[in-house]
């Protein structure tokens, strides 16, 4: 790409060097010859400690937000360009060096602490079943159709992110459905993308370790709102106001904005009636002035609120209800939510539940279906926020009757220190295992499930893999537990 056209607006402090650009990076170690290097300062380390590593590795042109460092670029056949913030500057530059992906796409984000992964799943099952090409950006995955082209992050860097919508367009997705973090709003990720809309689902105590509070949790995830309202006036929300922060959201948006919410509370789709059980979930809607009863097959009441986010969204945004209502009746469980394992004489779950809202929510619904004890096994991650860890030991005592505690992905943490930050919380009143060893817990509470009890495997999901120190081992929760039940002779 023609370098002039890449760096339109920005400052050129220095132009020397060839005007093509083949490859656009914010990591020194992938420079190719050619390539545009973005120096941004990130949590850890700060792009403009590499400008000349990147430039003696091929770059051909580097954009930098720190003027100081300009002098010692001065010597080198490099363009330099000025940025007042080269994490905008960084959407910029991607969304047009891969030819403005999402501005030939309808993009719809989903954000919240819980239900980001389902809901965006759920919209493009949704869209995919009314003839829409979809593709969908999340946790579990970046995937058009067959078409997987990583594993998942929740929402990439701008970069990465317009490579993968450049992708999906290419083989011929006309929506992508994607969730956004609170760090992807707040590091501005998001930043030169257009949007259709967004959907908040919920926002409970989860990476307090990098936003401090609750409060700054809130502004980061309403900085995605404020983002797509501004740059797409006609963009439609769905907002869930039985949640504090999402009344507080639907109020501030309610007057700006195509927003429609979601609810028991709610006065435009508002859920009257829930009833979890072992086939499904069924729940009545009054919406439009008309009652309707909807079923699926996903369980949970949990559920209920994000099959509501899906469908009051796409309600609002056009699709035909009366479609919306069959299709509800065809929607798939997603990986690792509410995924059941086993299901013959007790019953095995697996759920990506790790903050204390999901595994409360999830113990709930499981208390539903329960005819027996509830065994739950889970533990809390590593280098994370640490103040959710004796909330997560309270439920759990409280909703379960047998707990096992043990590791997640302790990373530099040692397991038996993050147990005693859950211990804390608890007041052993219920009968408490601790088993360091993630699979050794899952095996014994497989061992210990009698007739008629239900197993959940709470914290990692859909996750292949545990982080234990600075290592990644494969590590999956499902197929660990299906290993011993074979072991056990319950499946073949």
């Amino acid at each position: 790409m023609n370098k002039y056209k890449l760096l339109a607006g920005f400052d050129i402090l220095q132009d020397k060097g060839s005007q093509s650009i083949i490859h656009i990076t914010n990591n020194s170690q992938n420079v190719k010859k050619g390539s545009l290097f973005i120096a941004v300062k990130g949590v850890k380390q700060d792009g403009h400690f590499f400008l000349e590593d990147a430039v003696k590795k091929g770059a051909k042109a580097v954009l930098i937000e720190d003027k100081k460092y300009f002098k010692n670029l001065k010597k080198y056949p490099v363009t330099v360009a000025l940025s007042n913030n080269t994490r905008k500057a960084q959407g910029i530059a991607a969304n047009r060096f891969y030819g403005k992906p999402s501005e030939k796409l309808k993009l719809i984000g989903v954000t919240g602490t819980n239900g980001k992964t389902t809901v965006s799943n759920l919209i493009e099952q949704y869209l995919s079943l009314y003839g829409e090409d979809t593709g969908v950006i999340g946790t579990i995955w970046y995937r058009f159709k067959d078409y997987v082209f990583d594993a998942g992050r929740t929402t990439p860097d701008s970069i990465h992110l317009n490579k993968i919508l450049r992708k999906m367009l290419l083989k011929g997705a006309k929506y992508v459905s994607m969730e956004v973090s609170s760090h992807a709003a707040h590091q501005m990720r998001i930043y030169g993308l257009n949007f259709e809309g967004g959907i908040f689902t919920n926002l409970t105590q989860d990476h307090l370790d990098y936003h401090q509070d609750m409060e700054s949790y809130f502004k980061a995830k309403k900085m995605f709102f404020d983002y797509v309202a501004e740059k797409n006036k006609a963009a439609v929300f769905s907002v869930n106001v039985d949640d504090f922060y999402g009344e507080r959201l639907y109020r501030q948006l309610k007057t700006t904005s195509n927003v429609i919410s979601y609810g028991r509370k709610s006065d435009k789709f508002k859920i009257i009636d829930m009833q979890t059980q072992p086939e499904g979930c069924f729940f009545t809607v009054n919406f439009q002035g008309k009652q309707f009863n909807l079923y699926s097959k996903l369980r949970g009441d949990f559920n209920i609120y994000n099959i509501s986010a899906a469908f009051s969204f796409l309600a609002r945004y056009g699709i035909d209800i009366e479609f919306l209502k069959e299709a509800t009746t065809k929607l798939k469980p997603i990986r690792g939510r509410f995924e059941i394992v086993y299901s013959n004489d007790f019953l095995v779950v697996n759920d990506y539940a790790h903050t204390p809202d999901a595994l409360e929510n999830i113990l709930k619904s499981i208390q539903k279906l329960k005819r027996g004890r509830i065994i739950v096994v889970f533990g809390a991650g590593g280098d994370r926020d640490k103040t959710k860890r004796p909330k997560m030991g309270k439920i759990a005592e409280e909703l379960a009757d047998v707990i096992v505690l043990t590791s997640d992905n302790p990373r530099s943490e040692d397991p038996k220190d993050i147990i005693e930050d859950i211990k804390a919380g608890m007041e052993y009143k219920k009968t408490i295992f601790e088993i360091i060893d993630r699979e050794q817990a899952i095996k014994e509470a497989i061992k210990m499930a009698k007739e008629n009890d239900v197993v959940l495997i709470a914290g990692k999901g859909h996750e292949t893999y545990q982080i234990i120190g600075d290592n990644i081992y494969h590590f999956d929760d499902s197929d660990v537990a299906k290993k011993y039940l074979k072991m056990f002779n319950k499946i073949k």
